[in-house]
């Protein structure tokens, strides 16, 4: 119903970007993509993972158009013993690092299970990828950091390893292409990332897992229900943006209906039946007539 089947070379639309985080998702947490999750976490952890396993979460539509789904993010478990989160973030946010600590904490503490001991806990990593420049690492010109848990004094000595934060700015990238030798392969991902247009074929000949990304993200972007999926979620944040600057509940309810009207309208326009608008925004015929 969805799917674009024969389409000619002129018919065909621009590529998504994985920079949303409805395509990020539905790209790296997309069981049967697990080659591709594996090589893009050992690039940013600079760790080799022999088995990963991706968490089933699906993304309902409702809840996208609902404004429901507040973070999508990559729930991946490594060699059986290392949960790890990741995360695209366009949004900047005045209290990302206290969410993301907070969230840090919360999978951590998820992998105690009752009736074992405190050395049964998996390592937690939590992996973000901002889209925008962190103020408090400003001064800071890698655009990878790793965090953990370390004496004051001696810097060099980390408590425990079972907590660990990676924070990826792709702002500074263009500061360290050429620089980094070491983390070549990981700013050839984020080159990816960043804008697959962009990557060059030499890129993907070396490595075949990008080439895999790129074919996965040409069909994903061909296809007509995904599109309208990226669009409704970049939608939700640039309102869910404009909310926070007006703060207002009035301002709240006219964007989710004017969003609402939006989204229908875009919906009708790629061709998609009644029925099917019915079932996901959970309105009734005559309120989607209303709303044309």
């Amino acid at each position: 119903m969805y799917e674009n089947i024969g389409i000619k070379d002129e018919e065909k639309q621009d590529i998504l970007l994985p920079t949303n985080d409805y395509v990020f998702s539905r790209l790296f947490g997309h069981k049967g993509n697990e080659d591709i999750t594996r090589d893009l976490i050992e690039k940013v952890t600079g760790e080799y993972y022999e088995d990963i396993n991706l968490e089933n979460t699906p993304i309902l539509e409702r809840e996208l158009l609902e404004n429901k789904k507040g973070i999508l993010d990559v729930k991946v478990v490594a060699n059986k013993y290392n949960d790890i989160d990741i995360e695209m973030q366009v949004a900047k946010s005045d209290y990302i690092a206290d969410r993301i600590l907070w969230y840090w904490a919360k999978m951590y503490s998820s992998s105690m299970k009752r009736g074992k001991t405190y050395d049964n806990t998996k390592r937690a990593i939590c992996i973000l990828i901002a889209d925008f420049s962190l103020d408090k690492l400003k001064s800071i010109p890698e655009f990878r950091t790793k965090w953990n848990i370390r004496e004051e004094k001696y810097k060099d000595i980390i408590l425990t390893n079972k907590l660990e934060l990676i924070i990826i700015e792709l702002y500074k990238l263009e500061k360290n292409i050429g620089k980094d030798s070491a983390n070549k392969g990981l700013l050839d991902w984020c080159k990816f990332i960043k804008n697959p247009e962009e990557v060059s074929s030499s890129i993907m000949e070396e490595n075949k897992n990008i080439k895999k990304a790129k074919e996965e993200l040409d069909k994903i972007s061909q296809d007509k229900h995904e599109r309208w999926l990226a669009e409704l979620r970049e939608k939700a944040i640039l309102d869910e943006l404009a909310l926070r600057k007006t703060g207002y509940n009035e301002g709240k309810k006219d964007g989710i209906k004017e969003g609402k009207k939006e989204l229908i309208q875009s919906m009708l326009n790629n061709g998609i039946d009644i029925e099917t608008i019915i079932k996901i925004t959970g309105l009734t015929k005559e309120e989607i007539e209303k709303l044309k």
